[in-house]
């Protein structure tokens, strides 16, 4: 009877198996922490943009104010005719120069969360800005160099000249004011205010370093603007997140 075969010590599998589920076990658990992590890292970014953007919300719904973006100025002069007495007899002739001025406002008040398109990934705002739109212009009759012509000017005579000296002046400040170019300037300078005023409750709201870019009715498309246009608003971010909550 051959003893070597029964005294022979049987190899066994079982090492090797543990070993190799220990090897598999570790390696999922690393997997497991390191998805936990991401989860984790993507839950915090979220929040501090959903934070972000809660934050620019009650900023922008805070500044509601009328803003004066512009100012234009300049020297009106105005010359009126009229008659009077008895018969109409006499003729009278008014020149007055006197000093205007026309303010552009913008009313931060008509801009909804849909004229804002927040960019997190850049922290840049784009605000769809209203026109900048001129106020009646203001006469300082104060400041008023006035002459008379005629032999005789009566008080009745005076009265509607200065009224239609009156009209006159307001009338060529206003005819002024919205000329192209004056338009063209306070657009720009809008942009400008409009920028520097929504700064200040960012910074309150403690939203830190945000670029704001301002877009006025008469940009169209220029400078690649194309990329804003296809973004959604704030107001759209805003339902889709209560969408899915």
């Amino acid at each position: 009877m051959d003893t070597s075969r029964i005294n022979r010590p049987r190899r066994s599998g079982f090492p090797v198996r543990r070993l190799l589920w220990g090897v598999l076990a570790i390696a999922a658990l690393i997997g497991l922490g390191y998805y936990l992590a991401r989860h984790q890292d993507r839950q915090v970014q979220e929040e501090v943009e959903a934070s972000d953007l809660d934050r620019l919300v009650v900023a922008l719904r805070e500044n509601r104010n009328r803003l004066e973006v512009y100012r234009l100025s300049g020297t009106v002069t105005t010359k009126r005719e009229t008659r009077g007495g008895i018969g109409d007899i006499l003729q009278g002739e008014m020149t007055v120069r006197q000093p205007w001025s026309v303010a552009y406002f913008v009313n931060m008040g008509d801009l909804g969360l849909d004229d804002y398109v927040w960019d997190e990934r850049t922290r840049t705002l784009l605000v769809r800005a209203p026109a900048a739109s001129p106020e009646a212009p203001n006469i300082d009759e104060s400041r008023q160099v006035v002459a008379y012509d005629g032999p005789l000017i009566t008080r009745d005579m005076q009265s509607r000249l200065r009224q239609g000296v009156a009209i006159g002046a307001r009338q060529q400040a206003a005819g002024e004011a919205a000329k192209p170019e004056n338009l063209a300037a306070a657009t720009r300078s809008a942009r400008e205010a409009i920028a520097r005023n929504i700064q200040g409750p960012l910074q309150a709201a403690g939203l830190g370093n945000v670029t704001v870019v301002v877009r006025a009715p008469t940009d169209g498309r220029a400078g690649g603007s194309e990329r804003w246009d296809v973004s959604r608003s704030i107001a759209e971010v805003l339902e889709e997140r209560a969408a899915t909550r």
